[in-house]
């Protein structure tokens, strides 16, 4: 079970752990939380979307390809 704090905070840590590991590039569904989105922003990670109902080899080549909308 997840308390509401802990949902609030998923998205900031999430995002941290893409800055511990120097992510330039995030590509998701439905793109992030606010909270998220700002540590992002600050981090200069650039957020894709729209990959929610893609298998790996389609997300890499829409990636590829530009296809990705920038969240």
């Amino acid at each position: 079970m997840i308390i509401e704090s802990e949902a609030h905070g998923a998205g900031p840590k999430a995002a941290q752990k893409l800055a511990e590991s120097n992510a330039d590039v995030l590509i998701t569904g439905n793109g992030p939380g606010g909270n998220a989105a700002t540590v992002l922003q600050k981090l200069g990670t650039v957020c894709y979307i729209g990959a929610g109902d893609m298998i790996i080899e389609e997300v890499f080549n829409a990636y590829k390809s530009g296809s990705l909308k920038k969240f």
